[in-house]
């Protein structure tokens, strides 16, 4: 288990959500996107800071920052 922040992994890379490491607002925000513990979410696309990411086939833009907050298992044994 490789537990990585949303903004480190590369396009085309998938993982699970583990945390959300944010205040509530935060949480709430990411949580109405269905970036939640559990779900699978990858990495579609970078622009700059921002990350295009998808999640059940649906896709967001989440802001560097943002994604920071949002712990994945990458899944990779290290």
């Amino acid at each position: 288990m490789t537990v990585l922040p949303l903004s480190a992994l590369r396009e085309g890379q998938e993982g699970r959500i583990v945390a959300v490491n944010g205040g509530r607002g935060c949480t709430v925000r990411l949580m109405s996107m269905g970036i939640a513990p559990g779900k699978k979410i990858k990495i579609a696309g970078r622009r700059g800071g921002a990350l295009l990411v998808s999640v059940n086939g649906t896709k967001f833009v989440v802001g560097r920052g943002l994604a920071m907050k949002v712990a994945v298992d990458v899944g990779e044994k290290g």
